[in-house]
């Protein structure tokens, strides 16, 4: 059986469990079919074991998320494609389970994925960038195995270990919200201008968080670079230093409210890197020369910094005792040195929270987003057209859009059907091809299941959680 079938089949049994003890909790005892009380045994003997390894200190997450998307007009050709990923936690409380007054605030974390499938971008569209999030690293590969200790009632708190840099920085339960990789996980610059590590790619590394106050906090970390971290050949990583190459290290400062101390909750945020680690140039050869023109191998070069501000700011919220209500978001970002292949990047969205009336899970989004190329990767393409006979110029700027609607089916499935736009999809995958790639518009749809829900094992299910609001 494939690995897709295998990710098909899971995603399927959890919704079964899940639309059955769905049921079953809207009108118990009333038409229930033999599977229906199975399903809800099941679910009961899940939920017993969940509590029981909770109580020990140990929260088990788990998800599926399938995204399929087609280009019916527009990119090189059209088509449509499949990505999927299945995904296992651990959150381990060492002082819980340890009974222990010494490992009091200090956890263990583990992730898991299994990515399948692939990216309209690749075959049919030509981008760089494409439509689907769930995409590098398409194997069983381990995502985050970290230690986290928390000092002064959690005022400080230092997580080291083997993690991808992405999920400590450049972060917001926001953006994941849509389907279009510009977004989610992170704004798409800092894959242009850095070595910066994105799910499910674990770097040596880790970060240090210090609130000031209750609402400013400084924020800092450090990620070895190595190129066989992100080897789907390599399910663990590359766990030796022999073949890095430097290390990243972002930094931010950054204003933050939740519901609990703000009643429009929001993120403010300034930040950059320090990228000390080798990159090939996007335009220039080994040995002098430009790489298009005469096929030597592009150059290697070292060091790369950059900057960025972004923001998040609830505006409406006409119940205070709800969550719904509308929040604007926005990021810029600067590639400062260097030879970035992408210069800057801005994005600005809307997310209304509770749509119509008992739809308050659902979610209507919008975002807008541009990427300015680097005149060395315009040059490049400039160059390899050249060398083919063509002088169309290549576009310095490609924009990207995606207006989405979060459907809560159950509470452990959500699905986001949505439609996308990639106006001026850039080339640099095919740098000789002679013409630019025409707008592509895109239908597309997310489907995530909380498998760990579905089963009743999620944290929020369990009686003893304490729930932590998450911030950047």
């Amino acid at each position: 059986m494939s690995r897709v079938s295998i990710a098909a089949l899971a995603g399927s049994a959890a919704l079964l469990l899940n639309s059955q003890v769905y049921a079953q909790q809207a009108a118990p005892g009333f038409g229930s079919s033999p599977t229906d009380i199975v399903g809800a045994q099941v679910h009961d003997s899940f939920a017993t074991v969940g509590q029981t390894l909770y109580d020990h200190g140990v929260t088990v997450s788990s998800s599926y998320t399938a995204e399929p998307a087609g280009n019916p007009v527009g990119g090189i050709s059209q088509g449509a494609t499949y990505a999927g990923q299945v995904y296992f936690g651990l959150d381990i409380d060492l002082g819980k389970m340890l009974a222990s007054q010494a490992a009091k605030d200090t956890y263990v974390h583990l992730a898991v994925v299994d990515r399948q499938g692939n990216r309209l971008s690749q075959y049919y569209i030509g981008s760089s960038i494409g439509p689907q999030e769930i995409w590098g690293i398409q194997s069983v590969h381990l995502a985050v195995f970290t230690l986290e200790r928390k000092f002064f009632d959690g005022r400080l708190d230092v997580t080291v270990g083997r993690s991808p840099a992405n999920i400590a920085f450049l972060d917001s339960p926001i953006y994941c919200h849509f389907m279009v990789n510009s977004t989610c996980g992170n704004p798409a610059l800092i894959y242009f201008a850095s070595n910066f590590s994105g799910f499910p790619q674990a770097t040596w590394g880790g970060d240090v968080k210090a609130w000031l106050t209750d609402k400013i906090y400084l924020h800092g970390g450090a990620y070895e670079v190595n190129p066989r971290d992100a080897d789907a050949a390599w399910p663990l990583g590359e766990w030796s230093a022999q073949h890095a190459t430097g290390a990243i290290m972002p930094f931010e400062l950054g204003y933050a409210t939740t519901f609990k101390n703000d009643d429009l909750p929001r993120h403010y945020q300034v930040g950059g890197w320090v990228d000390r680690s080798s990159y090939a140039s996007p335009l220039y050869a080994e040995n002098g020369g430009f790489s298009a023109l005469n096929g030597r191998p592009y150059a290697t070069l070292f060091g790369r910094n950059g900057v960025w501000a972004r923001f998040d700011q609830m505006i409406t919220r006409p119940d205070p005792n709800s969550n719904r209500g509308l929040t604007v978001f926005g990021v810029f970002m600067d590639a400062t040195s260097g030879q970035p292949a992408m210069s800057q990047y801005y994005e600005l969205g809307l997310l209304q929270q509770g749509t119509f009336q008992g739809r308050d899970a659902d979610t209507l989004g919008f975002v807008v987003n541009v990427e300015k190329w680097s005149n060395y990767a315009l040059n490049n393409v400039r160059l390899a057209r050249a060398a083919v006979g063509s002088f169309t110029a290549p576009s310095p700027y490609m924009v990207m859009m995606e207006l989405s609607y979060g459907w809560q089916i159950t509470p452990a499935v959500q699905l986001s059907p949505n439609l996308q736009a990639i106006i001026n999809p850039d080339n640099f995958n095919e740098p000789a091809r002679p013409n630019n790639i025409p707008t592509a518009f895109i239908i597309g749809a997310k489907l995530n299941v909380d498998l760990a829900k579905a089963a009743g094992i999620g944290a929020e299910d369990l009686s003893t959680h304490e729930r932590q609001q998450k911030v950047f």
